[in-house]
């Protein structure tokens, strides 16, 4: 049994392989667009965290090498313990780059210049300097003579002497790199640079690594691709200018053009997920008994109905099935799951709290649960909607045990729909539907044994779910 969905690979051969979102047309159409676009640019992909950034990229990425491309991939997260973003950055792409000019003994002599520049463009300290020698970006050598000549100057030094150094390092920088990126015929060749996450880093080592893409990076060749949450790089901007800063106005400064992730189809990731987390083992076993025979379509078929009203993220709908996952596992394969009701409760806990303690009283009446079905689910909606009239039957026979005196509301409304002569056709036959569910939840006449869900329920609290990636 998987506790959690495994990170989709891409494969080099085939990037729409794992493609379980159906973005592989998003891909090449914008694909096309790289192969085609005038350097130096910089583009965002942009989505809110959890919305597949990091796999959309990695089959861009790819599709751009099969297309003989030159391209390499920088995670931004995963190097922001350096002390600055341009030393993690060409630290990082240094052996991919190498990789890519393999046997040109022009070019990969104007790659080492152009690493010897860049050590002097960093900022000043033998910690910086001590990480770039692990990096591979300046020798230990070069490293002990500079600093024992920086030790040696004066403290009355010339800035403006020093400032003149650094930009001719930049100059020297910019010019060696763009050799690397010239074909025989003289023209530029374009280096696709992708950037991951740079929304999951701290605020300052964000920014830095922004603008030293604009400054230093703006170069013929290259083209950038930052896969970022808009909205929360947004906020790491006015965490280092302040609140009243315009943070998006700043950030426009910086990117050319932006590509907004579009909206994926949930339907086919539950489905992958289903699988993935073992569900169809699960229920493949309890087939043998004739009251569980459609538990897995309706957990499957209630469970997008919630997300989508929920409007959950990729990652949510992940960390909400893998919640699921814990609960039915610790069900014996001869007991009911109730797999309605566990999955309006998980999902519920989950964002509104409030309700569920309700519901879970013991001395509750359902009235406050279906309301808050009712705010999920519209009612054209909901009066179409099988899954709905199975979450709202349940809800109602779970208190009916011991509280029965207290459901006259949620009964009554429905009787009167099924009475009224005026009542319109698809809202009676929704009221029959929950009365009936509610009347007979389960084979023979039994009852919904909610003590037993909440407490394999309450369980999930005492584990621990990562964020995982974007």
């Amino acid at each position: 049994m998987e506790f959690k969905a495994r990170k989709i690979l891409i494969d080099p051969a085939k990037p729409f392989k794992n493609d379980c979102l159906s973005r592989s047309g998003d891909v090449e159409n914008l694909s096309l667009l790289l192969r085609n676009i005038a350097s130096p640019i910089v583009i965002s992909v942009n989505a809110p965290w959890g919305h597949g950034k990091t796999t959309f990229l990695e089959m861009l990425h790819a599709d751009l090498k099969l297309s003989n491309r030159k391209s390499v991939f920088f995670s931004a997260w995963e190097t922001d313990f350096a002390s600055d973003p341009l030393l993690a950055f060409l630290g990082e792409i240094n052996q991919e780059i190498n990789s890519l000019i393999t046997g040109d003994e022009e070019k990969s002599e104007a790659w080492e210049t152009a690493k010897k520049a860049g050590g002097h463009i960093l900022k000043k300290g033998i910690p910086a300097l001590v990480k770039l020698v692990t990096a591979g970006v300046i020798d230990a050598e070069k490293m002990l003579e500079d600093e024992a000549a920086n030790l040696s100057k004066s403290l009355s030094k010339d800035l403006i002497d020093e400032y003149s150094k650094n930009k001719d390092a930049i100059f020297e920088f910019k010019e060696n790199l763009k050799k690397i990126l010239v074909t025989q015929s003289g023209e530029s060749e374009n280096l696709y640079i992708f950037i991951d996450e740079l929304d999951r880093c701290r605020p300052t080592y964000a920014i830095e690594l922004l603008e030293r893409i604009k400054h230093l990076l703006d170069i013929d060749g290259l083209v950038f691709v930052l896969a970022m949450d808009k909205e929360q790089l947004s906020h790491s901007v006015k965490a280092i200018y302040g609140n009243d800063f315009e943070s998006k106005g700043y950030l426009k400064r910086f990117i050319d053009i932006e590509y907004v992730l579009p909206n994926s189809e949930l339907d086919d990731f539950i489905d992958k997920l289903y699988k993935t987390f073992g569900f169809y083992r699960f229920f493949e076993k309890r087939k043998k008994y004739r009251a569980f025979q459609y538990d897995k379509d309706r957990l499957k078929n209630v469970f997008k109905l919630v997300a989508k009203a929920k409007d959950y993220s990729l990652r949510e709908v992940e960390q909400i099935i893998a919640r699921i996952n814990l609960v039915i596992h610790s069900t014996n394969e001869n007991t009911y799951i109730y797999p309605a009701l566990l999955t309006f409760l998980v999902t519920t806990k989950d964002s509104n709290p409030d309700v569920y303690l309700d519901f879970i009283n013991p001395s509750s009446t359902p009235e406050k649960a279906v309301e808050y079905l009712y705010s999920l689910v519209p009612k054209k909606e909901r009066f179409e909607s099988f899954e709905c009239a199975l979450i709202e039957g349940f809800l109602i026979a779970a208190k009916s045990n011991h509280y029965q005196a207290n459901l006259g509301d949620c009964l009554d409304r429905h009787k009167r729909n099924i009475e009224s002569k005026d009542c319109d056709p698809k809202v009676r036959e929704y009221s029959n539907r929950v009365l009936n569910i509610a009347r007979q939840p389960v084979e023979i006449g039994g009852d919904v044994v909610l003590d037993s869900l909440v407490s394999r329920i309450e369980l999930l609290d005492r584990f621990k779910f990562g964020e995982g990636e974007s």
